[in-house]
């Protein structure tokens, strides 16, 4: 701790009243005063509890002393907030001052030896007319600053008197108090950490040969076996953790809940809801892309709601992995998560599916009876799959279930009430379905809510993010993409979306030699398919020139996502031509 001269605390207090006058105080206006209560001031004592045990247990020594000498003692925090004080003044009139709670920072009380130790960040001393308002030069004040073990500025100390009490060894006084404390603090802090080391090296002994981290409080790796460093990089050590999946993760303290650490495996752990099923969170939602970035933004606000919401997206694209994150992100999380496949409902199942059955209720049955799909969701989530693919009949029995949220079993009269979040997903246009009378328009606003679309995977900037991503979820996590794998990756179309992705994957991965996925490796199209193809295309017939035109208006407005301008200028013609060429082909978005 550095100690400051005579000369030197002279012109640090001009400095302070030169920022005095720029903070626009007037030394005889009233004092600012800034006052924590409450809720609020709860808050702040409790997040410096550590520092003010170990200040006063040292004040205690010095009681005796505060007491008979008029001299009254605070503990501030970083910010300059008064959490706790010993001793009073021997006169009436100064009784309000330094009370728990108020803020004695340079901007709040002007130039005092706390805002001056705060600002500083050393030892000083304000004596009578060194305080910049005149109402506070009845006081002599020492103050000195308090920094964590790890060299953080936490707090500081201030002892304070009438200025008929001045005594030059004040200051020494509390910076030996504040040495005292750091002290303290710093012989505390090894043998917690003496202690977490030896809870490390138990909870790792059986662990030797995974990847393993540990993680300090704030997320920065400061340890990582071989096998990590192979999966992570040589320079992981000092980086912050980012934890996209749920790996296992064990934080130990060092018995007091003062000091933690986090020790990380990096094989993932399954996420399991109260059925015992493994379910996505939204930390599964992966991608930089500016509209996954939007879908993640959605599905965290849609998640503590109960809106009805309907999920846009072509097949492989993501939809239950989001009506799962939207279910374990809400409040409804720890309840049955249903997923319904509305397309594979034979017609003669549709009410004993959805309704479920008593004992004996027909030739089949289970004996004991079943409940339906809407009664396993009760308190839970619905997730309606392919909604757009339902029968009409089907549709007919859902609405009335959600209109009415009570189900009777077949064979039953009882009555059972049904509370639960209704998510649908769908590869079509369901407002179209409506105009084609596919779908119950009814139903179709029973439904609507919230919006969510998934963009198709050959229309995301982050392909080779998610690819990556999904290798480390592989058997061989440590195996890499190539740049010319990358390449290939991006210049494909995807017609199966992130499950074709992932397919890939899993193959290239086992066909990799080492630790490099190859251009080679990389197969979209399988031998049988292959084979099947180059005899299609033997046979295959050239494309009319209507439908080469077609074919290539349509690649145009799906690349651009219907933008007419960038289309028209994509295929040489004007927007006009575009529009009427539209019509002619009954082309719909």
């Amino acid at each position: 701790m550095s100690s400051v001269n005579i000369l030197d605390q002279k012109e640090l207090i001009v400095q302070s009243w030169k920022r005095c006058h720029n903070f626009g105080l007037s030394s005889t206006g009233p004092i600012n005063d800034l006052l924590l209560t409450g809720k609020e001031l709860k808050e702040v004592i409790k997040e410096n509890e550590y520092m003010i045990k170990k200040t006063t247990s040292i004040l205690e020594k010095l009681y005796p002393t505060i007491h008979s000498s008029g001299l009254v003692t605070v503990i501030v925090d970083r910010n300059g907030t008064i959490i706790h004080k010993v001793g009073k003044w021997d006169i009436e009139e100064s009784l309000d001052y330094m009370s728990i709670g108020s803020n004695w920072s340079e901007k709040i009380k002007g130039t005092n030896a706390i805002g001056l130790a705060i600002y500083e960040k050393k030892p000083i001393i304000t004596h009578a007319e060194h305080h910049f308002y005149v109402k506070n030069h009845f006081l002599t004040c020492a103050a000195s600053p308090i920094y964590s073990p790890t060299g953080e500025f936490i707090g500081a100390i201030n002892i304070s008197a009438r200025k008929e009490l001045y005594h030059p060894f004040t200051i020494s006084l509390v910076s030996i108090v504040a040495e005292a404390v750091q002290n303290r603090l710093l012989l505390e802090h090894k043998n917690h950490e003496k202690l977490l080391a030896l809870k490390e090296i138990e909870l790792t002994a059986n662990l030797y040969t995974s990847p393993l981290l540990t993680l300090d409080h704030e997320k920065r790796i400061i340890r990582a076996n071989q096998t990590a460093r192979h999966f992570l990089g040589d320079d992981c050590i000092g980086k912050e953790f980012q934890a996209n999946q749920g790996y296992s993760i064990n934080v130990i303290s060092d018995g007091s809940n003062k000091a933690f650490r986090s020790v990380v495996s990096l094989h993932k752990t399954s996420k399991k809801n109260s059925q015992g099923i493994n379910l996505y969170t939204t930390s599964d939602i992966i991608g930089s892309c500016e509209k996954i970035v939007r879908v993640r933004k959605i599905v965290n606000k849609a998640a503590s709601s109960d809106y009805p919401l309907i999920i846009y997206g072509e097949s492989g694209t993501g939809k239950e992995l989001i009506a799962q994150s939207l279910h374990t992100a809400g409040p409804r999380k720890m309840k049955p998560f249903i997923a319904l496949n509305c397309s594979a409902i034979p017609e003669s199942l549709i009410e004993s599916e959805l309704f479920g059955y008593e004992r004996g209720a027909f030739t089949g049955a289970n004996r004991e009876g079943a409940p339906g799909k809407f009664e396993a969701a009760d308190g839970g989530t619905i997730l309606l799959d392919e909604i757009g693919d339902m029968p009409l009949r089907a549709q007919s029995t859902l609405l009335r279930v959600l209109q009415e949220k009570t189900v009777t079993r077949i064979g039953g009269d009882k009555i059972r009430p049904i509370d639960m979040r209704v998510i649908a997903s769908t590869n079509k246009n369901l407002h179209e379905e409506v105009q084609e009378g596919r779908f119950r328009e009814d139903l179709y606003y029973r439904l609507k809510g919230i919006f969510i679309t998934l963009p198709p995977l050959r229309n995301r900037t982050d392909i080779i993010e998610l690819a990556e991503h999904l290798i480390t979820k592989l058997d061989n996590p440590s195996v890499r993409l190539s740049e010319e794998a990358k390449q290939k990756l991006i210049a494909y179309h995807w017609p199966g979306n992130i499950r074709e992705l992932n397919s890939i994957l899993i193959q290239a991965s086992f066909f990799a030699e080492g630790n490099e996925i190859k251009g080679e490796d990389i197969q979209f199209v399988d031998e049988y398919e292959r084979q099947k193809n180059r005899k299609d295309s033997e046979v295959k017939t050239p494309l009319s020139l209507n439908n080469a035109e077609k074919d290539a208006i349509i690649k145009a407005l799906h690349s651009v996502e219907w933008n007419i301008s960038k289309a028209a200028n994509i295929l040489k013609i004007s927007r006009n031509t575009l529009y009427l060429k539209i019509k002619k082909y009954n082309l719909k978005r």
